[in-house]
């Protein structure tokens, strides 16, 4: 599904409802299955296959997210000989840094370093995007506005840790025996 298969490599249609299209039932629902599943197996089943899943589960509903940008932008025809439009290249940024901040609060909620990791590397994916498309196809408003955004999530990703490590040293360094807290 990400070369043969691909809408944006075949040129094939999308269908003419925007969310219960060909990326729905191809990326979206398949990835959501896969995370369900490595979820339901990760006690169960040896740690490369559930970490395989994981990945395959998160390929996929990045793919999807992606593709469903282009979607947005270019209707249900992705096929790669359009170009690619100001606003469309901005919003790449935007969602991918979304992906990355919520991967990051599901894996502080769940305590999953996994996909905490995720979430750094789609957030780095993101960053390496802004400096070097973002820089030299954006002009005026969204370039400035593509490195505003990318700052501000920087540093709330930043202070998000900085909570989470002060959190835990101060945690580490409470009393546990009742006696001394007096």
């Amino acid at each position: 599904h990400l070369l043969g298969l691909n809408p944006y490599f075949s040129g094939e249609l999308l269908g003419r409802i925007p969310f219960f299209d060909l990326l729905l039932i191809g990326y979206l629902l398949p990835g959501l299955g896969y995370a369900g599943l490595a979820w339901y197996a990760r006690d169960k089943r040896p740690l490369p296959y559930v970490m395989a899943l994981a990945v395959s589960g998160a390929v996929l509903a990045f793919a999807w997210a992606s593709l469903t940008v282009r979607r947005a932008w270019q209707g249900e025809n992705i096929a790669d000989w359009k170009d690619f439009l100001q606003g469309e290249t901005y919003t790449y940024s935007v969602v991918w840094l979304l992906l990355g901040v919520l991967l990051l609060v599901l894996g502080s909620r769940f305590h999953a370093k996994s996909i905490r990791i995720a979430s750094a590397v789609l957030v780095f994916v993101a960053v390496l995007k802004v400096f070097q498309i973002d820089m030299s196809n954006l002009e005026g408003f969204l370039r400035a506005l593509s490195f505003i955004g990318l700052g501000g999530v920087l540093i709330g990703i930043g202070l998000f840790y900085q909570k989470i490590l002060s959190g835990v040293g101060a945690a580490s360094t409470a009393p546990t025996n009742p006696t001394e807290q007096q």
